[in-house]
């Protein structure tokens, strides 16, 4: 009996390209289900709604299939594939996310997951990618569909409670560990994953977004109801400074530890399931687009700022870096890592660091206006970018928000006072 009837789409907005066809899917289905007969029904639908994911096309095919014993069953796949050139993908393409994610998924992930595994403990980091193509300067991803083991996104708006966010950073710890280990090892990772969201390749393109953003991001500061918000308006960067803030992540300290880290870990790029009485149980990461080597302050930075749960971001703050030490630690040791284990306080002092506090910066100002607006159907890279009347709009309404300022009127004053807002410390440099 098939399963596909009543399907979601999630996203009915999205353009599937006319070349998706069961065809694409023969040699998958030959080594997944050897005993099917023929495809009865080919059903792609987004696998995402709108405001999840800004870089790539994600699609969940649903596949009838008869079997040998003439029963019928149903497959799903999750497919992954560049965004059209007109809705932003030649701007993606520039930053050589999809060739960074096809080298993590035929080798550096696999690896990482072996390493655990020669060490006694069986850790799933990433779900398992059945196979991958480059065809006319385009790459695409078949990954298992995680859905049939339970496996689901959380809700981006509300932000993560604590089980979530201890789950995470220790599932994030295991991830570093595992690639500072590697690379231990193997020696460095190639010259691709020396840059991340920041590369010298796509200056214009960051130069043009922050020209386009800032203006609206100040009118909004003045609505979000901080006392002496004109102080921080004031203090807020400019191009240049923001570009030199930029410009610093590439500079990374050989004598800190260091990994290979995410580069966008948030709550969108993991995916968790659950007991019978609710309670988490396993969890695993998505999206490897923009791991960059560099200190693990990038992905603690970004993720604490954008996932956290309002009542807990502050907080726990440095609670939440001591989880995700502690399980580090428990890593290394367990996969026999040489050199120095990285100290607490160390950690504690890297988020300080101006090549590191960028991302704290970027977070606010980049990501959580998006994260913390409700799906829409116009929430794509190509509208958020467009130099027009109308998105002008849009990112007005991103950043006057009224959840998003609520978590700015906090948040905003909160790193200022740590320092990691000092955006003169960049003028020297």
């Amino acid at each position: 009996m098939s399963q596909s009837n009543g399907i979601v789409n999630p996203n009915k907005h999205l353009s599937i390209p006319e070349w998706i066809t069961e065809n694409y899917f023969k040699t998958v289905l030959e080594k997944d289900e050897p005993d099917h007969v023929k495809v009865l029904k080919f059903t792609p639908v987004a696998a995402i709604p709108p405001g999840e994911n800004f870089t790539s096309i994600m699609l969940r095919i649903y596949i009838d299939l008869e079997m040998n014993d003439g029963s019928t069953k149903t497959k799903t796949y999750v497919f992954k594939t560049m965004l059209p050139n007109e809705q932003g993908g030649s701007d993606i393409d520039a930053l050589g996310l999809f060739p960074k994610e096809l080298t993590m998924y035929k080798t550096y992930l696999p690896a990482f997951e072996a390493l655990y595994k020669a060490a006694g403990e069986d850790i799933q980091i990433a779900p398992k990618c059945l196979h991958t193509d480059q065809r006319e300067g385009l790459i695409h991803f078949i990954f298992e569909d995680l859905s049939t083991r339970k496996f689901q996104n959380v809700d981006r708006l509300n932000g993560l409670d604590m089980a979530h966010m201890t789950r995470a950073l220790r599932k994030l710890a295991e991830f570093h560990a595992a690639s500072a280990v590697y690379e231990e090892q193997n020696g460095p990772f190639p010259s691709d994953f020396w840059e991340g969201f920041v590369s010298l390749k796509t200056e214009k393109f960051a130069r043009d977004g922050y020209k386009l953003r800032g203006e609206p991001f100040k009118k909004s500061m003045e609505t979000w109801g901080m006392k002496d918000a004109e102080k921080y308006i004031k203090n807020f960067p400019s191009l240049d400074d923001y570009w030199a803030m930029s410009l610093s992540t590439l500079d990374v300290n050989p004598l800190d530890f260091n990994t290979l880290t995410h580069g966008d870990f948030w709550s969108s790029n993991f995916m968790c399931n659950y007991l019978p009485d609710g309670t988490l149980d396993q969890l695993i990461l998505v999206d490897f687009q923009i791991c960059k080597w560099g200190n693990p302050a990038i992905d603690l930075l970004f993720f604490i700022t954008l996932s956290a749960a309002k009542d807990i971001r502050i907080k726990e703050f440095d609670n939440f870096i001591y989880i995700y030490w502690e399980r580090l630690v428990e890593c290394l040791k367990l996969l026999k890592y040489q050199k120095p284990l990285p100290k607490l306080r160390e950690l504690h002092t890297s988020l300080y660091k101006k090549q590191n506090s960028f991302y704290a910066f970027f977070a606010v100002f980049s990501h959580l206006p998006i994260i913390m607006f409700p799906s829409d159907k116009d929430s794509n890279l190509h509208n958020m970018m467009s130099d027009t009347e109308e998105g002008e709009k849009s990112r007005l309404r991103l950043t006057s928000n009224p959840t998003y300022a609520d978590v700015m009127k906090d948040l905003y004053p909160f790193f200022y006072h740590r320092g990691l807002f000092n955006f003169d410390d960049y003028k020297t440099e």
